[in-house]
C-alpha cells in the first residue's frame, strides 16, 4: 500500500462538510426528507413505548413485528442517505452538478449497503457487550464502508477490509471527526424532540430536526473516504470519481 503523506485535518473537514451543506443543502435536506420519512414515523409510533416480555397474543407477534420492520427501515435509510451524502461530496469536488435523485438512487447497491450496515450493527453490539471501548474501535474503523463500497463497487467484505486498511494510522482523527460529528448533531436532534409528546408532533419535530443535521454525518463520512484515499495516494481523479458515482450497479 502506498505511503500516507500527511494527516486527516479535523478542522478543514468541518469547513469542507459547511461547504458542501451550503451548497447542496436543498438535495441534502429533501433527500433526507425522502428516505428517513419512514424511519421517522416508525420511530415515533415506538417512542410510546412498545414492550414484550413474553409472547402470549398476536398483539405481541405484531409489536415484535412492528419493532422488527422499524429496525429493516432504519437500515434502508441509513444505507441510502450514506450513498446520497457520498454523491454531494463528490460533485463538489469535481465542480459538477448532481445527478437526479431518481438517477443516484437507482445507481445504489442497496442490498449490499443494508447488508454492509447489519454486519456493521451487530460488530457494534457484540462490541458494546464486551464493553463501550471495543464497539468504539470497530466503528471507526470501519466508518467509511458505505461511501467505499459505492464509490469503488465493492462488496460487504471488501468494502468493510478496505476502510480497515485505510482507517489504520489515522484512527484517532477519524474517531474525533465522525465520531464528534455523530455526538453533536444527535445531542441537537435530541434537544429538540425530547421534550415534546404526540405522535404527530414527534413525527414534525424528528423529521424536521433529522433533515437539517443528519447530512452533516454523511457528509463527515465521505469526507474522510475521499481524503484517506488521497492520503494513499489511491484516490481517482474528481470527475472519475463523478462518473463513478452513478455507474449501475449489478
Amino acid at each position: 500500500m502506498t505511503a500516507i503523506s500527511g494527516r486527516l485535518s479535523p478542522r478543514g473537514t468541518a469547513r469542507e462538510m459547511w461547504t458542501v451543506y451550503r451548497r447542496h443543502w436543498a438535495f441534502l435536506v429533501v433527500a433526507a426528507i425522502v428516505v428517513l420519512l419512514p424511519q421517522t414515523v416508525a420511530d415515533a409510533f415506538l417512542e410510546g413505548g412498545f414492550r414484550v416480555d413474553h409472547i402470549r397474543s398476536l398483539a405481541d407477534v405484531a409489536t415484535i413485528g412492528v419493532a422488527l420492520l422499524t429496525a429493516a427501515v432504519n437500515l434502508m435509510g441509513q444505507a441510502v442517505y450514506a450513498g446520497l451524502t457520498a454523491a454531494a461530496v463528490v460533485d463538489w469536488r469535481a465542480g459538477q452538478p448532481l445527478p437526479p435523485l431518481s438517477k443516484l438512487l437507482r445507481s445504489l447497491p442497496i442490498g449490499r449497503l443494508i447488508l454492509l450496515d447489519i454486519v456493521v450493527t451487530i460488530g457494534a453490539a457484540i462490541g458494546f457487550v464486551l464493553l463501550v471501548v471495543p464497539a468504539l474501535i470497530f466503528l471507526t474503523y470501519v466508518a467509511t464502508s458505505a461511501p467505499l463500497m459505492k464509490l469503488e463497487h465493492l462488496g460487504v467484505r471488501e468494502s468493510i477490509g478496505r476502510s480497515v486498511a485505510l482507517v489504520r494510522r489515522q484512527a484517532r482523527r477519524v474517531f474525533l471527526i465522525v465520531g464528534g460529528t455523530i455526538l453533536i448533531t444527535e445531542v441537537a436532534v435530541q434537544a429538540i424532540i425530547v421534550p415534546l409528546h404526540g405522535t404527530v408532533l414527534l413525527i414534525l419535530a424528528g423529521l424536521s430536526a433529522e433533515a437539517i443535521f443528519q447530512p452533516f454525518e454523511g457528509l463527515a463520512v465521505a469526507l474522510v473516504a475521499v481524503h484517506l484515499l488521497e492520503l494513499h495516494g489511491q484516490a481517482p481523479a474528481p470527475s472519475e470519481l463523478a462518473r463513478a458515482l452513478v455507474a449501475e450497479h449489478d
